[in-house]
């Protein structure tokens, strides 16, 4: 039987996420949006827009911008970080926007969180006014590209990532059968830190609200987790060394135009 799809309670760690924000630079991403966004345009939306980060950052790159999210939680930190931006609580896959009235919507590491993707790319489209256009960023755990602390040391998070995220190949077909004229996919951002387990803990890396791969797991995954690293930690330290955590992984753009 096929094991149920976990779901992040984002409630729970709102307080803790932009702390991704203090330890990824995220450029390329920064630059895929404001891109996008070129030249101003006037309705945008961010679906699954999370504490507003990219929406402030975004301020000023659209008449107006918008930003939809399912928690509470998070919602309510966007409206401090995001005040210019038109926040509202709703689901991806019923878009509370009336048909053709937006020209850009984008969604950052979110898509893998919605309950139905194609459903979602059905709303964007019915949303999207004529010349408008999609925006996906997010991993391809599919491509085997990616070096990642997360994937070493707690056990099957690379799985629940497959079975999470599609490939990109994937989505631009689903993006055709939604009514999407063409579809076009690249890598938007590479990550690459090396850090000392020490560093790791010190500056909450290691933490469940870092990233969801860390948050859909069971406290018994979680805990299992970080013995290993300590483990390793322990391991290294008889050498007179530290151990270090590697992150090499991208971030890619897909982008549907109608």
């Amino acid at each position: 039987m096929a094991e149920a799809r976990r779901v992040v309670d984002y409630d729970r760690i709102a307080d803790r996420y932009d702390r991704r924000y203090e330890l990824y630079a995220y450029a390329g991403v920064l630059e895929t949006l404001q891109n996008f966004l070129t030249p101003n345009v006037a309705v945008a939306a961010e679906v699954g827009c999370g504490t507003g980060h990219w929406l402030r950052a975004l301020e000023g790159d659209a008449s107006r911008i918008m930003g939809l999210e399912p928690s509470a939680g998070m919602l309510q930190r966007a409206r401090v970080n995001a005040p210019g931006a038109h926040l509202v609580r709703g689901r991806a896959e019923a878009l509370p926007w009336k048909d053709a009235s937006v020209d850009r919507i984008f969604c950052v590491n979110a898509l893998h969180h919605f309950s139905d993707r194609l459903g979602f790319f059905a709303e964007a489209r019915r949303v999207l006014r004529s010349g408008g256009a999609l925006l996906s960023i997010g991993k391809d755990p599919h491509a085997g590209r990616d070096e990642w602390w997360v994937y070493d040391y707690f056990a099957g998070t690379h799985a629940l990532d497959e079975a999470r995220f599609a490939p990109v190949r994937i989505l631009r077909g689903e993006l055709a059968l939604a009514g999407f004229a063409s579809a076009e996919s690249f890598e938007a951002d590479r990550i690459e830190t090396v850090r000392t387990a020490t560093e790791a803990f010190a500056s909450g890396l290691i933490d469940r609200a870092f990233t969801s791969q860390l948050s859909v797991l069971s406290d018994t995954e979680f805990n299992s987790g970080l013995d290993r690293i300590r483990k390793a930690q322990t391991e290294r330290a008889v050498e007179g060394a530290d151990l270090h955590l590697i992150s090499e992984f991208r971030l890619y753009a897909t982008i549907g135009r109608i």
